[in-house]
């Protein structure tokens, strides 16, 4: 009962800072939605704000686990498997934008705790880029190459694929963007 209490805030914070923003999100809304008490949050969490970084750090790790290391654990094909990663549509909310860049943007000049977490945070996603990118040069499916650099590109391109389908409301952009990105991959085949 009491980790349905924290998941059900943790999900109910998450929802609402990717919606409204952290200064946007209300609190009444997280309980209400969460369907606890003011109390009940008190017995987790500190304040909003603590209840706000757990919930970012824990629902966007969820993500990056559900996302890449899903594609670290097959045996072989791993950039195919990362390119129809970045082709599923579904994964993504083109409305809202990318999670990262929205707290990023909202938050890292207001908030020395908020930009800490979030550098951790796209660290680890280009982290997680560049394992699947290792991982298939281990396996001999790809050419050597500074897998670091090649994480930041492809991480660069990606975002600013998504924020081009935010901004022009045409998820189309975004395909577009990821097929050429998925083209220039693919060419590290061997």
């Amino acid at each position: 009962m009491e980790r349905n209490t924290r998941d059900n805030l943790i999900n109910s914070a998450f929802e609402e800072i990717f919606t409204n923003g952290y200064q946007g999100a209300s609190l009444t809304t997280i309980l209400k939605n969460a369907k606890v008490h003011k109390g009940s949050m008190y017995h987790f969490f500190a304040n909003k704000k603590e209840l706000a970084l757990v919930s970012i750090k824990e629902k966007i790790y969820e993500k990056f686990a559900i996302r890449y290391n899903t594609i670290l654990q097959l045996d072989s094909n791993y950039l195919e498997a990362f390119v129809a990663s970045l082709k599923d549509i579904t994964q993504r909310d083109f409305n809202l934008g990318c999670p990262i860049a929205s707290v990023i943007q909202e938050m890292s000049n207001l908030d020395e705790d908020f930009k800490a977490l979030m550098q951790q945070i796209y660290q680890s996603f280009r982290k997680n880029i560049k394992d699947i990118l290792d991982k298939a040069i281990e396996k001999k499916e790809m050419k050597e190459c500074d897998t670091s650099k090649l994480a930041l590109y492809i991480v660069s391109i990606l975002e600013g694929a998504i924020l081009s389908a935010k901004a022009s409301g045409d998820v189309q952009d975004y395909v577009e963007v990821i097929e050429m990105l998925s083209t220039f991959i693919l060419s590290y085949r061997l």
